[in-house]
């Protein structure tokens, strides 16, 4: 029997997202891009990244990373999140930082879902695993002494004997007979384990829709509520009630803008932790519960630090003008363009994406030298002129 815990497709596909991320790297080596994953609130965020801006071209990434998943078929991961930006140094919470400020992290995102994989060929493959390891632990045998040997083939040239007498006076059973009771025996057994399968699925849908539910409806407590809160939780399943916490805070960290706002959003998410560290060795979730401790903290820290930065406070009498990054603005329209040339079929429509792209461009050339993304930007240039070019060619056709 081969070796689970060696085996990283094995394990990929019971839903390890290390093993994942491994047949990812694997696979992607040759095209430059390096991954990363995580698995929260039931979708697998995965982060692409790669030197160059051509590595990373959109449709020829998705494509890929939908076959290799596919090929996986990893159990309870439907919805994949793609995401790609030029390669960086190591960031521990880079979820965290594309939630806050996707335009400026992001060349582009994905969403993508896996098809349901058939539950017959499912039932048939754990049947078939099983039926293996049976039959290859029925095969071990243990080594019989010297002594016995000779005791042993006097009963096996006896149980011959007996069997060919048995066999003239008794007549064979056909090969349908037989089929007939293997069937009658396996067939139980493959519907248990198809309704077991089934109510599991059944059931992990039902929590899943029940969290999502929850956390786009829920809004703020008033604070008569607080001791009833507390109570329930304290009966509640505690990686349950963190899960739901947390839904709280990622809902709350998409329009958190003011220091108050962020503190709230710090407590909500080292509750979450709180409620993790609860979680008791023999639950079914211990592992995946102690590793999302640390992760909630990280995410509160880094909820206090923005928090804690001061406001800068503005000359009295001279008014702030608002003068927006343009490596932002020039991704907002490249994004714009990109929506735009999936639908575009008229002269028109291309000639008003290639002066998109045009003005993407432009923009990028006004990048400064001091900007972080200078270098990026500078990439940019050529490529959005590119495709600013193509559309041009289109609409030339199209004359």
């Amino acid at each position: 029997m081969a070796d689970r815990i060696n085996d990283i497709a094995w394990q990929a596909h019971q839903g390890s997202v290390a093993a994942i991320i491994q047949l990812l790297n694997e696979k992607l080596v040759e095209s430059g891009v390096r991954t990363r994953a995580i698995f929260s609130d039931g979708v697998l965020q995965l982060l692409c990244e790669a030197q160059s801006v051509d590595q990373l071209e959109k449709t020829t990434i998705v494509q890929k990373i939908r076959q290799i998943l596919e090929s996986i078929a990893p159990r309870n991961i439907r919805r994949v999140n793609i995401n790609s930006r030029i390669v960086r140094e190591q960031q521990l919470l880079w979820l965290t930082e594309i939630y806050r400020d996707r335009d400026n992290q992001l060349l582009w995102s994905e969403e993508i879902t896996l098809p349901q994989p058939n539950i017959f060929r499912q039932i048939l493959k754990d049947f078939q695993d099983y039926k293996e390891s049976k039959t290859e632990l029925a095969q071990v045998s243990l080594p019989k002494p010297n002594s016995l040997r000779s005791v042993v083939f006097r009963r096996r040239n006896r149980n011959k004997t007996k069997n060919s007498l048995q066999s003239k006076s008794i007549p064979k059973q056909s090969l349908p007979i037989g089929l007939l009771k293997v069937s009658g025996l396996c067939l139980p057994l493959l519907l248990l384990v198809w309704g077991a399968y089934a109510w599991l699925e059944g059931k992990s849908e039902t929590s899943t829709s029940a969290e999502t539910s929850k956390s786009l409806s829920i809004k703020p407590q008033v604070s008569s509520l607080a001791n009833t809160q507390n109570f329930s939780q304290k009966t509640e399943d505690p990686f349950v009630a963190a899960v739901r916490i947390a839904n709280q805070a990622s809902a709350l960290g998409k329009k958190a803008l003011t220091p108050e706002q962020r503190l709230e959003l710090a407590t909500k998410w080292q509750e979450a932790s709180d409620l993790m560290s609860q979680v008791p060795a023999k639950h079914s979730r211990y592992q995946e519960a102690q590793s999302r401790i640390q992760l909630y903290k990280k995410y509160a820290e880094a909820s206090q630090s923005i928090a804690a930065k001061p406001k800068p406070t503005p000359t009295p009498g001279i008014k702030t003008l608002s003068t927006p990054d343009p490596f932002a603005a020039a991704v907002r329209i490249a994004n714009q363009a990109s929506a735009s040339g999936k639908t575009a079929t008229s002269s028109q429509q291309w000639s008003t994406l290639a002066a998109k792209w045009q003005e993407a461009s432009d923009l990028m050339s006004q990048v400064p030298a001091e900007h972080s993304r200078y270098q990026e930007a500078q990439s940019r240039i050529q490529l959005y002129k590119k495709f600013s070019e193509a559309a041009k060619v289109q609409v030339q056709k199209g004359q």
